[in-house]
């Protein structure tokens, strides 16, 4: 028999791409979320559901006969959207996780996923441009730059005490900035490699591409297709602890910017915007315990992942 999951959020990025991917795998698919997916087909999924996880009867609905659960559903975006958004971000993950972690136990869910973000780490270790590799036993003593990162640590210590009391088998996983196609390019909801490759593809040869701080701020990046692997992989695994998933290469904005205009064959100029929010100075993804225990390690490099990500926004910014 087919396994039944349900991934909430499935009409977002990660969300789409990881409905192919089980359906590959041979899994019954339910995607539930407020809209119909954007960059796929409905047939990606066996049964798709319209509906608010802000309402509990909602979630009763869409996790009945379900085996496991992908969640996936939550309001985030940009460094701009997590940074002055705060109250709706916290409002309502809060509830939509809360909502959930109940109708899992309700209906008898065996396992379920949840997509955490390295925002739960502590600013202060993240000062650097030079970022020691985060472990996930450094996320406490607790202190995110964000609320969107609060939300994340709590959401982690809901579905973990769900797992003690009531036996729901819990995965979490620490994403540090996915990206890929089939994503939004020009919203406040944007991932900043098709944002600032929308910047270097209007400039053109000899243009100016806006960056918000200095662009000495580093970070790490995975590409979605390692990432739904991953997620598949620790599902499968019998790990009840957060696992960092991302790359151990760290790249600065400004060395991101020079990437994207060598793919698009441009040269540009960079202005940095001072006064702008540019998060912390560096976000180093520590993998030792991803690499050991799911066997695994990402396969797509910065510049493959880019070029794919070239050719989506040129089809996008044509139609």
């Amino acid at each position: 028999m087919k396994k039944r999951v349900l991934i909430t959020g499935a009409g977002g990025f990660i969300g789409h791409f990881l409905a192919r991917f089980l359906r590959s795998k041979g899994y019954w698919v339910r995607g539930v979320d407020l809209v119909k997916p954007l960059f796929s087909s409905l047939d990606d999924f066996d049964d798709f559901l319209i509906a608010d996880l802000r309402e509990y009867r909602n979630c009763a609905k869409a996790t009945k006969n379900i085996d496991e659960v992908y969640a996936l559903a939550a309001q985030n975006g940009s460094i701009e959207f997590t940074t002055t958004i705060r109250a709706m971000i916290m409002h309502d993950n809060v509830i939509i996780n809360a909502n959930t972690a109940e109708s899992c136990r309700e209906n008898g869910v065996k396992r379920l996923f949840f997509s955490s973000s390295a925002c739960v780490y502590p600013v202060a270790k993240q000062g650097k441009v030079k970022a020691i590799p985060l472990t996930e036993k450094s996320a406490y003593p607790a202190e995110p730059d964000s609320e969107y990162g609060w939300e994340k640590l709590f959401s982690e210590r809901l579905y973990q005490a769900y797992a003690k009391d009531y036996g729901l088998e819990v995965r979490i996983a620490r994403f540090f900035n996915i990206y890929g196609p089939e994503c939004l390019i020009d919203t406040l909801r944007s991932k900043a490699p098709l944002a600032l490759t929308r910047k270097v593809i209007l400039a053109g040869e000899g243009g100016q591409v806006k960056i918000w701080g200095d662009g000495k701020q580093t970070r790490s990046f995975l590409y979605i297709d390692d990432c739904v692997e991953a997620i598949w992989r620790l599902m499968e695994s019998n790990i009840e602890e957060p696992i960092n998933l991302g790359t151990t290469d760290l790249l600065s904005i400004n060395a991101l910017v020079d990437l994207i205009a060598e793919i698009e064959g441009v040269t540009i100029h960079k202005v940095h915007e001072l006064d702008k929010i540019q998060g912390v100075r560096g976000r180093h993804c520590d993998l030792a315990r991803a690499n050991t225990l799911l066997g695994w390690t990402s396969q797509v490099s910065m510049k493959e992942g880019l070029s794919v990500v070239n050719k989506f926004v040129h089809q996008e910014l044509d139609r």
